[in-house]
């Protein structure tokens, strides 16, 4: 089970769903839906009732939350070209809104999309199909977002935009080559640690952000100010989230690969690539924020 809520509330993804000519508990079917093997029995009386009052009958289960909404499945380049090309949008609307915003304007910009962006979200995550709509508006929302703080942060501090993006790319290439070389497994037990770390960094980031906005703490970054053994606490945080981040993305690939083998209808290649937006988009922020913690105290 994936701890990303877009994945973690779908049978697609959780194993509680049959596939295409498969009963739940695994018995196989024929091409007339009749069930085959030492399961046949159990089932015998229904197929025999069905085929004496002429209904119709189907190699796989007809009803169900995915009922009707596609009948062709899923393949994994399905999922990573919407992936890629969510990732796509969200990189032009950053790069547009870094280079055509004024700077007085950027962050505000940055609060309003922020907002817009968790409340999309939220949304596409409660869903069981993230709807195409959900999936580029929260990908624009979330490039204008970062566009808007990454221009920013590059006037502060330049060079700081070009470092951020190659920092995802490195993460997320290494998250990608421990995925697809089987070097790391997510487990159960992987998943409670790693939803109690992001849950404690997510706490103490809303903490951190009412101190700095309220004025509390006179350092730049508030609690993210303060040196543990020398380092800044931001940089120590920010490193764990990005290790939960990248066991995340994992976790995402293995899911859609997980989704694919049980048949998820081709409509759910937009759910998978929303995810993996979503964590991605995560490991940028975190990223971005460690950099600006480094270069303000240089």
């Amino acid at each position: 089970m994936s701890n990303n809520p877009v994945i973690s509330r779908n049978p697609y993804f959780n194993g509680q769903t049959a596939t295409p000519n498969t009963y739940p508990y695994g018995t196989q079917v024929n091409g007339q839906g009749v069930p085959q093997g030492n399961a046949a029995q159990a089932y015998a009386p229904y197929s025999q009732v069905a085929q004496q009052q002429g209904m119709p009958q189907y190699g796989y289960q007809s009803d169900g939350p995915f009922a009707g909404a596609q009948t062709t499945t899923m393949t994994y380049d399905d999922a990573m070209v919407k992936t890629f090309a969510l990732l796509a949008l969200a990189v032009l609307s950053g790069v547009g809104t870094a280079t055509l915003l004024p700077l007085s304007a950027m962050m505000p910009v940055a609060i309003g999309t922020t907002i817009a962006a968790f409340i999309i979200g939220m949304i596409g995550a409660v869903q069981r199909l993230v709807k195409p709509i959900f999936a580029v508006l929260y990908s624009v929302l979330e490039g204008i977002c970062l566009g808007a703080l990454t221009g920013a942060l590059d006037t502060l501090y330049p060079g700081i935009a070009v470092q951020a993006v190659l920092g995802t790319v490195l993460v997320v290439g290494v998250a990608a080559a421990l995925h697809f070389s089987g070097a790391v497994r997510t487990t159960s037990k992987g998943f409670r640690i790693m939803m109690t770390v992001m849950i404690a960094g997510i706490i103490y980031g809303l903490v951190n952000l009412v101190v700095v906005w309220t004025g509390a703490s006179q350092r730049m970054w508030g609690f993210d100010s303060m040196r543990v053994g020398g380092i800044p606490l931001g940089v120590i945080i920010g490193l764990v989230l990005i290790v939960a981040a990248a066991y995340m993305l994992i976790s995402d690939l293995e899911q859609v690969k997980f989704a694919v083998a049980n048949g998820a209808p081709k409509a759910f290649a937009w759910t998978c690539a929303f995810a993996i937006v979503m964590t991605v988009l995560w490991i940028y922020i975190e990223v971005l924020r460690i950099l600006a913690i480094v270069a303000s105290d240089r």
